[in-house]
């Protein structure tokens, strides 16, 4: 009993604690060394009478349908409250009537195997796991559990995300059909690459528009709590100036941007008319969120840069916005042509031929012809350089 070292099969050293209390042993590896080995087993040993003299602190354990009404409640005024809620009862539909501590990392991974087995996608799989975990780790702050199995799970591959967008001439089909309430709310979506959700609780007062030379618009409450800066260019400024002149008067809430026009009031939604607007556009495979990639890949293809497109549209890092890397093939081929007859002006090798020839003007100075002069040796004839021009160029 006591600490003891053991050789692996890979020719490392491990050191571990052995000892029993009330007749009950506990044998685990402590570490690498001897000094880890000891800290592990006081740390056990400790954790041990604590729980047998009843000194260790009480863990609620409840069970996990219970625990998950404490949860929502206690984050109802986050915005990711839907996203949760929804995570929530997938998860409660597999693991209900289980206490938290009585939940294992097998009992994770074949919620996982269901879940593929239902047909749910890796990504929805993901959210439901990262809310998991996130339960788990308020629980051991609540005092509830004092494990997170969730912890040692590795998430599943997701694919790349999707970069489908609409050409010009679809653009401005989509514009065209769409009816007048939500007109402007895809002319700006398409200008700015804005989420929906941005769009619709936009107020007048983020806008800036006295601003000559830099309009822009103030993001508060962002997808990553970070506030972030939108320029606007002059169809955006022009498109705001005429319809708060059209729209303040009718609205029942002017701080708001886009109200619905029957009722004045802020629109929380405009999936209906839109899908119509698609459909009459002969549009298919298109959501809302796609004009932001429409944006963003009309942006990297007139030549913006990844950096300036990752602050546009508030991503955390560059890594979110190399999906549109390859969009800009076109123009930086139209870059490199600039450079057409800037560095050309003599060809870097001769061949052969182009040697030997010129050997033999070396030797024979006074029956060389070359293109653009005349023989100096003809009298009467002024020697020239204009057949020069072009000569040694790679055309």
């Amino acid at each position: 009993m006591g600490i003891r070292t053991k050789k692996r099969k890979d020719g490392t050293t491990a050191w571990y604690y052995d000892f029993t209390i009330n007749g009950v042993r506990y044998r685990e590896v402590g570490g690498a060394s001897r000094t880890q080995a000891l800290r592990a087993q006081e740390k056990k040993r400790s954790e041990v009478l604590d729980e047998t003299h009843g000194l260790a602190y009480k863990i609620g354990n409840p069970k996990i349908e219970l625990f998950a009404i404490t949860y929502l409640d206690r984050r109802k005024h986050l915005r990711f409250h839907k996203r949760d809620a929804l995570s929530v009862r997938n998860i409660l539909q597999y693991f209900k009537d289980n206490n938290l501590m009585s939940i294992s990392i097998s009992d994770i991974e074949d919620f996982i195997v269901k879940r593929r087995e239902d047909g749910v996608m890796n990504g929805t799989i993901n959210r439901e796991l990262t809310c998991l975990k996130r339960m788990f780790n308020l629980a051991i702050k609540w005092g509830e559990t004092r494990k997170n199995p969730v912890q040692q799970i590795d998430m599943l591959e997701e694919p790349p995300g999707r970069t489908r967008f609409l050409s010009i001439e679809d653009a401005q089909k989509l514009i065209q059909f769409s009816c007048e309430h939500i007109k402007p709310i895809v002319i700006l979506a398409l200008n700015t690459g804005m989420r929906l959700n941005e769009v619709l609780s936009l107020k007048w007062k983020q806008i800036y528009l006295d601003d000559v030379i830099d309009p822009h618009i103030e993001l508060t409450y962002t997808k990553n709590n970070r506030k972030r800066f939108i320029p606007l260019n002059d169809d955006i400024v022009k498109l705001f100036l005429s319809y708060r002149q059209k729209s303040i008067p009718k609205q029942k809430n002017p701080e708001f941007v886009f109200c619905s026009i029957r009722t004045g009031y802020p629109l929380k939604s405009v999936r209906k008319p839109f899908e119509r607007a698609l459909k009459m556009a002969g549009i298919e495979d298109f959501r809302f969120h796609d004009l932001r990639h429409t944006f963003a890949s009309h942006y990297v293809m007139n030549g913006g840069d990844l950096l300036s497109l990752r602050d546009i549209l508030g991503h955390s890092n560059l890594k979110m916005v190399e999906r549109y890397t390859h969009l800009g093939s076109a123009y930086k081929r139209k870059m490199i042509n600039n450079l057409n007859g800037k560095f050309s002006e003599c060809h870097l090798y001769v061949t052969s031929e182009e040697k030997t020839q010129k050997y033999i003007k070396r030797e024979t100075p006074q029956h060389v012809n070359i293109t653009g002069f005349t023989d100096v040796s003809q009298e009467g004839v002024e020697p020239t350089t204009n057949g020069l021009k072009g000569r040694c160029s790679t055309n």
